[in-house]
């Protein structure tokens, strides 16, 4: 279950996600979804959108980072597309089982 303040963070990190893409599927996941998190832990976040590059990707980290610093929170972000995500070989993989499973949608 996310704290108060991990729900803040997704929050504002998903709307300026959503800014430039409304139709970005966001979860957490990891320690901070499940409430195990130490006070160090990364806050680890998917994001799916309908199309994936190298830009968008860079985008995205950097923007993760800016909410991060000013949240006191290192994020990580796995990005991927619809397709990979739904159809793809990471489809059938653990993080992705993982992350439909306990993650948190933003």
């Amino acid at each position: 279950m996310l704290t108060h303040e991990d729900r803040g963070v997704l929050t504002e990190l998903t709307a300026r996600i959503r800014e430039r893409f409304p139709g970005a599927r966001v979860w957490v996941y990891g320690s901070r979804a499940r409430g195990t998190a130490a006070w160090d832990s990364d806050f680890d976040v998917c994001i799916v959108l309908q199309q994936v590059d190298r830009e968008i990707d860079r985008w995205i980290r950097d923007m993760a980072w800016e909410v991060g610093f000013e949240n006191d929170r290192v994020i990580t972000t796995v990005v991927m597309d619809k397709e990979e995500f739904e159809h793809g070989p990471m489809s059938e993989s653990t993080l992705v089982g993982n992350i439909l499973q306990e993650g948190v949608a933003a």
